[in-house]
């Protein structure tokens, strides 16, 4: 998901440098223009948080259930940020 929203922002000739910038970012410039869903944004910002919980607090457990809801919606995503390029051109 991360790598598709920076490529969906390359794609409006703007870059960032860090993570947060990125989804930051992502937010600005094509949720709050209502390019995209603003679920797609809130998504975005789910599977980084549950991202830096399992990779920086030892003691964070993802569960099975969470980890196939946020999958589901990675799918989703995907689609649509995909869809969304593609009618760009």
């Amino acid at each position: 998901m991360f790598f598709l929203a920076e490529a969906a922002l390359l794609a409006k000739g703007v870059a960032f440098s860090s993570h947060k910038a990125v989804i930051t970012g992502f937010g600005e410039h094509l949720i709050k223009t209502g390019e995209l869903a603003k679920d797609l944004g809130k998504e975005l910002h789910r599977a980084f948080d549950k991202r830096q919980l399992s990779d920086y607090e030892f003691r964070s457990v993802i569960t099975c259930d969470e980890a196939a809801e946020i999958l589901a919606a990675a799918r989703t995503f995907v689609a649509a940020v995909v869809s969304h390029l593609r009618s760009k051109g």
